[in-house]
């Protein structure tokens, strides 16, 4: 019989710029995918400000970044998964090649983990990289970095005047092709896979330009391969992107605000995902406190927008159960995790009054076993 476990990195050590760190670390829960029921199985501290999560394909490695405002560099922390008890231990890390850590991902091989950093160090301040690629061995540890790129000062790989936040990093479905989010350029930059010399080669169409002060923030694929979404943390929108297999290249297609029109608080978005069979695309506003889902037509375009409170403050991030039948949302601020069913039909998502409480909730994966 198969078990479930939600892992769950939170801020565990005061950011200058984030509320009181009320977390422990990361947090295992096990997960009752025919109620949707949660309950705290054990707590791991071993890392600061565990905010971000990546889990592999197998379900064995558990990675964490370190979001850290103090230090020139992050950290990439591999962890072992013991599937019976969701234990947790120590493989190894490798430092990010840039400061405060935001963002793990892989290509659609497993062979490479990609780090993302968001950057506050002084401008020009080493190692400065937006993004950094490390090979993974087979016992789930992490190689020391063979590639990177920077998106300021001196070693930029295109020249810039404003600053850069990159915020994410996700493979093209195709595996050829890697997109970073620059929240600070309003940029989605893409790079050849795989890495070659040492270096992240630019795509043949090397970026798409966002309206400024969009501030791109994370990305994910339709299952069509020829669609990708961008939550726009800044302005509060969803842009709807082409992309082109050939050159790497993306085009903006569309622009859809994530707010009701009589909104006239202040909100930034956070986190988007697709459901299990893509007829729908949820986005989170931190601020409105709410995930906005939008339908998805045949051309992959957004319409109908519809709201549903996330029943706490501040929704950092939020998944789709391994059953897609939930979804769960990590309220930053509200220091709790709210279970939602999702209905396939119309996409609508209800409380079933399932919520946690946890402190200062950043990113929830799952793991079945």
């Amino acid at each position: 019989m198969s078990k479930t476990f939600a892992f769950v990195g939170s801020l565990n050590r005061a950011m200058p710029d984030m509320p009181p760190a009320h977390g422990d670390g990361i947090s295992v829960y096990s997960f009752d995918e025919a109620s949707g029921a949660l309950a705290l199985v054990k707590t791991f501290d071993g890392i600061d400000n565990p905010t971000f999560l990546a889990i592999d394909a197998e379900k064995r490695r558990l990675y964490a970044s370190t979001e850290w405002a103090g230090r020139n560099e992050g950290l990439a922390v591999a962890l072992a998964i013991d599937p019976e008890t969701a234990s947790l231990s120590h493989i190894n890390m490798q430092p990010t090649l840039g400061s405060v850590t935001c963002h793990l991902s892989f290509d659609r091989d497993g062979a490479y983990l990609f780090a993302s950093n968001y950057t506050v160090a002084d401008l020009g301040a080493k190692p400065g990289a937006a993004v950094a690629a490390y090979p993974l061995r087979a016992d789930g540890s992490i190689a020391p970095p063979v590639a990177s790129v920077a998106h300021e000062g001196a070693d930029a790989v295109l020249p810039v005047e404003t600053r850069s936040h990159a915020h994410s990093a996700i493979v093209s479905p195709d595996n050829r092709y890697l997109m970073v989010c620059d929240l600070g350029l309003d940029r989605v930059m893409s790079y050849a896979l795989p890495p070659e010399e040492g270096k992240l080669a630019l795509a043949p169409a090397p970026f798409v330009a966002l309206p400024a002060g969009s501030g791109p923030r994370h990305l994910t694929f339709h299952p069509n391969g020829r669609t990708a979404y961008v939550i726009n943390e800044l302005n509060n929108t969803m842009s709807v992107l082409g992309y082109d297999a050939e050159t790497g290249g993306l085009t903006l297609e569309q622009t859809i605000s994530t707010l009701p029109a009589d909104f006239s608080g202040t909100s930034y978005c956070a986190e988007l995902a697709l459901s299990p069979d893509g007829r729908f695309l949820y986005g989170s506003n931190r601020g409105h406190h709410s995930l906005v889902r939008f339908v998805i037509d045949g051309e992959g375009r957004l319409s109908l927008p519809a709201w549903t409170s996330t029943g706490g403050a501040w929704p950092r991030n939020f998944t789709f159960d391994p059953s897609g039948r939930f979804v769960l949302v990590a309220n930053q601020h509200g220091d709790n995790i709210v279970v939602f069913r999702y209905d396939p039909v119309t996409g609508a998502l209800n409380d079933i009054g399932e919520a946690v409480q946890t402190g200062t909730p950043m990113r929830i994966v799952f793991g079945r076993f």
